[in-house]
């Protein structure tokens, strides 16, 4: 293994993905492989249970440098998988990328790396357009952030759309799903500021029946991450009126939410 730093951990949670996701893989890394920018290395964190994606990695461990990592732990959760990625990442800057999403064109991690080294930002996001056959491309999203995003109004897109600066200590909350994005996005906001807007198009993200937006999501379950995402931040603004808001955003903030909810729910049902 290369021991310098590289600039970009392009971070990429794997699963099987319906039969999908070695084919996927496949197509993301012949792109990272023709990139103009090349200091970066990729962190695989598969959750899948055959070694289909790890025969990728294999295929293309001379075109750069891969860690593959074979994740047990929590299979099935999208937040648990690129949390174990990220952790594992060396880079000065975390690049994400799901599996089905894959950057466009040959100059785009040189693009957004000359966006960042230009700009004085924390964090990054691009502007993306969409498909769903790989050849395709149709509705350009143009990115932008607001203070309610916490709340599920997603106006910058799929996590593959960010970069940020690797802090060690900024990962996604493991109790959410459908608002696994947005909500990491406003801790982002909080830790690192405002982000830097790429208005050029640099990411494709896929979509079809495989998203997990299709296939996981139901009305119980946005209610409850929705009333969670609320009792969170009433949290963050009680630390804050007590000088304490550096605490909210530690890294086990989502277990102490989620524990304070259940007692709430006790007492609620006792009384």
């Amino acid at each position: 293994m290369d021991t310098k730093t590289p600039f970009f951990s392009i971070c990429i949670p794997t699963y099987e993905m319906k039969g999908l996701g070695a084919s996927y893989l496949k197509s993301t890394f012949e792109i990272l492989a023709i990139q103009s920018f090349t200091d970066f290395e990729v962190v695989i964190s598969d959750h899948s249970v055959d070694d289909a994606i790890k025969d990728v990695c294999v295929e293309f461990e001379k075109s750069f440098e891969i860690l593959y990592i074979k994740n047990t732990s929590n299979r099935g959760s999208s937040s648990a998988n690129i949390n174990h990625a990220i952790k594992s990442a060396r880079g000065l800057w975390i690049k994400v990328l799901f599996q089905d999403d894959y950057l466009l064109g040959s100059n785009a991690l040189q693009i957004i790396h000359d966006k960042i080294s230009n700009g004085d930002g924390g964090w990054l996001v691009s502007a993306c357009q969409h498909t769903n056959d790989g050849k395709l491309l149709f509705d350009s999203h143009f990115p932008s952030y607001h203070a309610d995003i916490h709340l599920g109004q997603n106006t910058i897109g799929a996590p593959s759309n960010i970069a940020f600066k690797n802090k060690g200590s900024i990962f996604f909350d493991r109790n959410l799903i459908w608002l696994m994005d947005c909500e990491f996005y406003k801790r982002l906001e909080l830790t690192l500021g405002l982000p830097l807007i790429l208005d050029e198009l640099c990411i494709v993200n896929r979509v079809g029946a495989h998203q997990v937006t299709n296939t996981l999501i139901h009305d119980d379950l946005v209610r409850n991450e929705l009333r969670y995402v609320k009792n969170k931040y009433k949290i963050f603004d009680f630390l804050s009126s007590i000088h304490l808001r550096d605490l909210f955003l530690i890294s086990f903030m989502d277990v102490i939410t989620r524990y304070l909810m259940f007692v709430k729910d006790r007492l609620r049902k006792l009384l």
